[in-house]
C-alpha cells in the first residue's frame, strides 16, 4: 500500500492539474464557433505544425491547444480587442498559415520569425521568435504602419495577462425564462424587443431601440457549440453543437445579461429597471 504522504502528494498533483486546465478551458468563448475549431490536437498533427513554421511552440501554447484546438476566446488583453487564438490544423484559421509576402518589401522591421496566433488584417498578435528561436515573446505587429510592440516576454506570461471582458456587461440576476423577462423590461421602460435572432452568436438576443439607441438582452446558458446553416460544413459540424454551456461560468445558468451602446441610456435604463425591482449588478463584480 502506497504511504500517506505519497498519496497526499497524488491528490495534490492531481488537483493541481485539475486546476490549470479548467484555468486554460475558461479562456475559450461559449457556444463555440465550430467552424474555427480544428480537430482534436495529436502529436502527429504538433509535429507537422512545428516543421511548416520552422520553430518549437510553447509548452503553454500546446497545453491551451489540448483543451480545445484553436477558437474564439472571451478572454483579452485589456485595452486591445483581441478575439481569437489560432489552433492547428487543416481548416481556416490555423497557426501554420503564415505569409508576410505582402509586406516584405516596404516594412522596415523584420518579419521572418513572427508567427500570427490572431490577426484583424492589420494588427497581428504574434510568437516572436525573432530573439529566441527557442522561447518567442508576444508581439503585436501592425506593418501597414510600422508599429511593433512587445505584450509579453512569454506565452505564459501573456496567458497570465488575459482578462474576461467585462465592460458595459450587467446581470440580470433571475429564475424567469427570457422571455418573461423581456416583457418585464418592455412594460418599465416602454420599448419593445425584436424578435430574438441567434444568427450572430448562436444564441437569441433580444434587442430594442431606446430614443435612437440600442439595448441587448441574452441568455447566459446557450448551445455548447454553433454553426450557421449557410456553412459549408454544417452538415459535418451541427452534431458536434448538442449540449449546453454558459457564457460566464462565474454566473448562475438562469441569469440573463443586458447592455447598451449609449451610457447616458445605460444609466437612465437601468435606474428604471431597479425601480422596477429587477436585480441588476454590474458583470464585473462576479469575475
Amino acid at each position: 500500500m502506497p504511504r500517506p504522504m505519497a498519496c497526499t502528494y497524488f491528490i495534490l498533483v492531481v488537483i493541481f492539474n485539475w486546476q490549470i486546465m479548467n484555468e486554460l478551458e475558461s479562456i475559450w468563448e461559449k457556444p463555440l464557433y465550430l467552424p474555427y475549431i480544428q480537430p482534436p490536437l495529436t502529436a502527429e498533427l504538433l509535429e507537422d505544425a512545428e516543421k511548416k513554421i520552422g520553430y518549437k511552440l510553447p509548452n503553454e501554447y500546446i497545453e491551451l491547444l489540448k483543451t480545445q484546438n484553436g477558437g474564439y476566446i472571451r478572454k483579452t488583453l485589456p485595452g486591445f480587442e483581441h478575439t481569437l487564438i489560432y489552433g492547428i490544423g487543416p481548416h481556416y484559421p490555423s497557426l501554420t498559415d503564415v505569409d508576410w509576402s505582402e509586406y516584405n518589401d516596404w516594412v522596415s522591421f523584420k518579419l521572418d520569425g513572427l508567427v500570427p496566433f490572431d490577426d484583424d488584417g492589420h494588427l497581428f498578435m504574434c510568437l516572436d521568435y525573432r530573439q529566441d528561436r527557442l522561447n518567442p515573446q508576444i508581439a503585436l505587429i501592425a506593418p501597414d504602419s510600422e508599429i511593433q510592440s512587445i505584450v509579453a516576454d512569454s506565452f505564459a506570461e501573456y496567458l497570465s495577462k488575459l482578462v474576461v471582458k467585462t465592460d458595459g456587461e450587467f446581470v440580470i440576476e433571475t429564475n424567469e425564462s427570457i422571455e418573461k423577462v423581456a416583457k418585464d423590461i418592455e412594460q418599465s421602460l416602454g420599448v419593445e424587443f425584436e424578435a430574438p435572432n441567434s444568427y450572430e452568436q448562436g444564441y437569441p438576443i433580444y434587442r430594442s431601440n431606446i430614443n435612437g439607441q440600442w439595448m441587448w438582452l441574452s441568455p447566459n446558458l446557450v448551445p455548447k457549440g454553433f454553426v450557421r446553416r449557410d456553412d459549408d460544413r454544417y452538415n459535418e459540424l451541427k452534431q458536434l453543437a448538442n449540449g449546453e454551456a454558459t457564457r460566464f461560468p462565474e454566473v448562475a445558468k438562469s441569469s440573463l445579461l443586458i447592455s447598451f451602446s449609449n451610457e447616458e441610456t445605460e444609466k437612465r435604463a437601468l435606474a428604471k429597471l431597479r425601480e422596477s425591482s429587477i436585480a441588476i449588478r454590474p458583470l464585473s463584480e462576479f469575475v
